[in-house]
């Protein structure tokens, strides 16, 4: 089972932070950005929805792993992947607000001042070894019967991740958000979460009960208490038989990366 789901693995490439190189040099290189306030409260705000919002995707699979209930291969391996990638992910979101707490740098350039602003810094998966876990593809199909508990958390973590989506969306769309570092962060995210939604989705069509029936207390989903995005209230966790909800977008669907 371990070789099938192995070879049905999606490559773990990345936007930013592919992995760690054993031939490469742990040399960490700071992102800089043309200081501006508006930009640096996009950046805050997005940091303050989104590394909660992981947070509760950690402690949701913790509780999935460990629950007796539990049964699908594909979904463990699955809830693995997101306690690895998404912790590393909470790291990233982290040392980007270590950087924005950082005073600027002011370059004095003859006729004109240039004010630089920390913003990111790249290469914490070479410094700390870091390999990104596999997802599951679809095609792996559950690797076993497939319990209400395995449907209740697909069910439970798919409206998680689209709230994720959201949110990533609309920091793309923000005029004021200018990080490119994060830019490339959200298209990792909206890249794996797309895919991980396609997976849960595909357990769940494999149940051979009622998945209609299969009730997610919203007390399960972790991480999106209070969670908003440009001012605007992100989506409220579905129960069973409902669709998640679209955030509203927050700015007009321009594109800012």
């Amino acid at each position: 089972m371990a070789a099938a789901l192995a070879l049905a693995a999606v490559p773990a490439g990345a936007a930013i932070e592919d992995g760690y190189d054993p031939e490469g040099t742990p040399v960490p290189t700071t992102w800089w950005e043309a200081a501006n306030p508006a930009a640096m409260q996009a950046d805050r705000d997005y940091i303050a929805g989104m590394r909660p919002h992981h947070a509760g995707a950690l402690t949701m699979s913790q509780e999935y792993l460990a629950d007796p209930e539990a049964s699908s291969p594909v979904l463990k391996a699955l809830a693995r992947a997101i306690l690895r990638n998404q912790d590393f992910e909470i790291g990233l979101l982290d040392e980007v607000s270590r950087n924005l707490d950082r005073p600027p740098v002011v370059l004095n350039l003859g006729l004109f001042r240039l004010v630089l602003q920390p913003s990111a810094t790249e290469g914490l998966a070479q410094m700390q070894r870091f390999q990104r876990s596999p997802i599951p593809a679809p095609l792996a199909g559950p690797g076993g019967p497939v319990t209400a508990r395995d449907v209740q958390f697909a069910k439970g973590m798919t409206v998680h991740h689209q709230a994720a989506l959201d949110m990533a969306r609309a920091y793309h769309a923000n005029p004021e958000a200018r990080n490119g570092f994060l830019g490339l962060l959200n298209v990792d995210i909206m890249t794996d979460q797309a895919q991980e939604i396609a997976l849960m989705r595909s357990v769940v069509a494999a149940y051979t009960g009622d998945p209609e029936s299969v009730r997610v207390d919203a007390s399960m989903i972790h991480g999106m208490e209070g969670m908003a995005h440009g001012g605007k209230a992100m989506p409220q966790p579905a129960t069973a038989g409902q669709r998640a909800p679209v955030a509203p977008s927050a700015h007009g669907g321009h594109a800012g990366h």
